[in-house]
């Protein structure tokens, strides 16, 4: 039933969504606009389909993380919810001089709304999670070369049961024995791939990943030229994970798929989250840091001479260069030359030595952040003068200003703060740096920031 009507099925439960939706407005929004409800519910439902045709929250989840799902889901909604609202307002129905009196009510229509929907998406995972348990709802699938890829694939499947998909085997015509093979155990090969061909056209297997090298071009279009008269849904899988992708994804040029191999993770809607993520931390830290700036302002001018604050040029997103803040923690000098500091610089000050070990000497970079150059999370921009020496030297350095650089980041909670006096230290910042990039998530930008607070009473390397 579920492999005749998935899709059908899907497409029911972003009804639902909607229908939850709609069902909240009703229950704690129905005073927000004055108009009927029939022309409010038409309103709604044309904006969550609009927003929706981006977020392709119709296709299979079988493959999908729950965690992405619901990720999606939210930045579908809350999209939509920011159409609705302005919406409305063009239309006169929220007149910003009464915002007093339905902001609370739309905001509790917001909550109300996307705990719902999410709500329902877990019901309906774990529902489906029970059912496969039991074997039902299962799809066949097949692998076509013995290659690193084909392991990697059946590895998961294995592991993520999950997902409903159960391997039936790798087919190849070439044994463990050919060096273009990898050594896989006998029982996980099925057979040669005739075989294979006989199993599809008999409806004995719904997927089949052709697993093949890329060198093997002709080879891969003779299969699927094979194939293509079976009922089995075909996918290549090339094997990309050999090129080191950061931040990869598919795209379309007038019908010509392309794949980016280094690529920034805040593309499109994400952006917008990571802009709105620097906003809300930036305000929240606000009261905060203020009477802790206003301190530190008043021990630098008490302890020595000249200004509170010491600006230089780093480079920040994409290459381009940028004015960085931080309070000033050394003697002023007459030198213009650039050197790292270093374990009992004589040029820090004693104030400054309690800045820098407690990073306070960080906080007005939040100026950075209000300005748009920085984010509060992201790899840490160095000075110029070091990145135009390690760049030549590391492999892939420049990757690192694929986005913002931050006010912390996932290298300095994990111990990679302060002077980076050799290579291999710069490296593990990369690395980081990099490792960031694959993984971003604003959990993550929240983990990172909750272990900044920790490192000054942890750390010691910054000096």
């Amino acid at each position: 039933m579920f492999q005749q009507f998935g899709a059908l099925f899907v497409r029911l439960c972003r009804l639902v969504d909607t229908a939850l939706i709609l069902l909240c407005m009703a229950l704690v929004a129905g005073a927000l606009s004055p108009r009927s409800a029939i022309i409010d519910t038409l309103l709604c439902v044309a904006v969550l389909e609009l927003v929706a045709s981006f977020f392709h929250l119709s296709r299979s989840w079988r493959i999908v993380r729950l965690r992405h799902e619901l990720a999606d889901l939210t930045a579908h909604w809350t999209i939509s919810f920011a159409g609705i609202m302005t919406l409305f307002w063009l239309l006169g129905d929220l007149p910003l001089a009464h915002a007093t009196l339905w902001a609370p009510t739309a905001a509790l229509w917001y909550g109300a709304s996307l705990g719902a929907i999410i709500l329902f998406r877990i019901v309906v995972r774990l529902a489906l999670r029970f059912w496969r348990s039991f074997g039902y709802d299962h799809r066949s699938a097949a692998f076509i070369g013995a290659t690193e890829t084909a392991q990697r694939l059946g590895d998961v499947f294995a592991r993520q049961r999950w997902m409903g998909i159960r391997s039936m085997g790798v087919f190849d015509d070439r044994r463990p024995s050919d060096d273009r093979t990898v050594a896989l155990p006998d029982q996980a090969f099925g057979g040669p791939v005739d075989r294979l061909y006989d199993l599809a056209r008999s409806g004995a297997v719904s997927r089949i990943y052709v697993t093949l090298p890329m060198a093997a071009e002709q080879r891969i279009k003779a299969i699927l030229d094979r194939f293509g008269d079976t009922t089995a849904s075909l996918y290549y899988c090339p094997p990309l994970f050999r090129l080191d992708l950061v931040g990869a994804r598919w795209d379309d040029v007038y019908g010509q798929p392309v794949v980016s191999i280094v690529e920034s993770p805040f593309e499109g809607y994400s952006r917008l989250v990571k802009r709105a993520e620097d906003v809300a931390l930036t305000l929240i830290a606000l009261p905060v840091i203020l009477p802790i700036c206003l301190l530190a302002g008043v021990a630098i001018k008490l302890d020595t001479r000249g200004p509170i604050f010491f600006s230089q040029t780093r480079y920040g997103l994409d290459g381009r260069p940028f004015r960085i803040w931080k309070f000033r923690s050394m003697r002023v000098a007459d030198d213009s030359g650039f050197i790292q500091a270093r374990r009992g610089d004589s040029r820090v000050t004693r104030v400054g030595a309690l800045l820098r070990r407690t990073s306070i000497d960080e906080l007005p970079q939040f100026i950075n952040v209000a300005l748009g150059s920085m984010s509060v999370v992201g790899p840490r921009p160095h000075p110029v003068a070091l990145d135009d020496n390690f760049r030549p030297l590391i492999h892939r350095y420049a990757v690192r200003h694929k986005i913002k650089p931050g006010i912390t980041g996932l290298a300095q909670v994990s111990g990679w703060r302060g002077e980076t006096d050799t290579r291999d230290k710069m490296e593990q910042r990369v690395v980081h740096d990099i490792e960031y990039l694959r993984r971003w998530s604003i959990w993550l930008d929240l983990q990172i920031v909750a272990r900044t607070l920790l490192v000054p009473f942890v750390q010691r390397n910054a000096f």
